[in-house]
């Protein structure tokens, strides 16, 4: 696995052992990235915070680093993975740029400094974790009316999502899907 674009191009990232984590395979990663570097969605990363929920290995929240990002915020609960994400972090020297909470992204308030401009969720698919994690992150005021919510989901059923939410797109690669919400106008 590599860092797809922007300053650290090309680095390769390490991947937690074992069959605990699933990592995004590199070509939803660099199509999930591609449609983030479009117009519609130009603001979402750069000099903003990147919340990767169910980080693992930090993939998707390093690429956002590389790409511009201010600040990734890791979001994991298993040791082995964070074991990785840190000497993928020390590794690519973004120390400074990344902040890593050891919890679970469903059920810890974690309270916002600022609204995040892009949250990356990718759960595991049997276990219908997107909705608890985006009422928990919405609760701690990660999620704001510019806000891009993006769940890596399997192809085969649609997840469940808090009503506040619209899904505005979806993108389907093989037997997975990215899945795009934002905020409903009327919600708050």
């Amino acid at each position: 696995m590599r860092i797809i674009s922007g300053e650290r191009r090309g680095a390769k990232l390490l991947t937690p052992k074992g069959t605990y984590t699933r990592p995004t395979r590199g070509r939803v990663k660099e199509a999930l990235f591609n449609i983030l570097s479009g117009h519609q969605f130009i603001n979402t990363i750069r000099q903003r915070i990147v919340i990767d929920a169910f980080a693992g290995s930090g993939a998707l929240g390093l690429e956002a680093l590389s790409r511009g990002a201010a600040l990734s915020i890791f979001i994991e609960n298993d040791h082995r993975a964070i074991k990785t994400l840190e000497q993928n972090i020390l590794k690519l020297d973004y120390q400074q740029r990344a902040r890593i909470i050891k919890a679970d992204a469903c059920t810890t308030d974690i309270p916002a400094t600022e609204e995040a401009g892009l949250v990356i969720m990718d759960p595991p698919y049997e276990l219908d974790l997107a909705q608890p994690c985006m009422e928990t992150l919405k609760k701690g005021g990660w999620i704001g009316e510019e806000t891009i919510l993006v769940l890596e989901h399997e192809s085969t059923k649609e997840p469940d999502h808090p009503s506040w939410l619209e899904c505005f797109k979806i993108q389907k690669y093989g037997v997975t899907n990215l899945f795009f919400f934002r905020k409903k106008n009327d919600s708050n």
